[in-house]
């Protein structure tokens, strides 16, 4: 059984476009490792997360991420049953990175511009809907 969670977060100090780079290598590495898929999405300081993948994977994955010193007010936002993954690869959007930077960091997404939308069979989920909220709102950084 795949599981999807969605979750939002404050960071607790700024992150630099190094760091979040480093932050991107580090979750590819650890969710590959898991059979974890998902979205990162960093803005104004906060986070949101898609992780999907088998049940004990994802779960194990916020479990780690709830206890994470780097952020703070971890709250689950979704969990669902899914039926297949939506995001094969894992993948980054964050703020601050222009079309260069995405082209040449391996895992950055461009969905924070608004250019890139989700295939149709997620764009009408709970999970697509609270992602582009998060996308389209103005945040305040730390």
């Amino acid at each position: 059984m795949l599981v999807s969670i969605v979750y939002m977060s404050r960071a607790e100090q700024p992150f630099s476009d190094a760091d979040l780079g480093e932050l991107l290598r580090e979750a590819r590495l650890n969710n590959e490792a898991l059979g974890v898929s998902g979205l990162l999405v960093a803005k104004g300081g906060r986070f949101m997360q898609l992780l999907e993948g088998p049940a004990w994977s994802v779960d194990d994955r916020f479990a780690v991420i709830s206890q994470d010193p780097r952020h703070s007010e971890v709250t689950s936002l979704i969990r669902e049953d899914i039926e297949r993954r939506r995001f094969d690869g894992w993948s980054m959007a964050y703020r601050g990175l222009d079309d260069h930077d995405l082209a040449v960091e391996e895992g950055f997404s461009p969905f924070l511009t608004g250019t890139t939308d989700f295939p149709r069979s997620f764009d009408r989920t709970s999970a697509a809907w609270l992602l582009k909220w998060f996308r389209d709102r103005e945040l305040h950084d730390v």
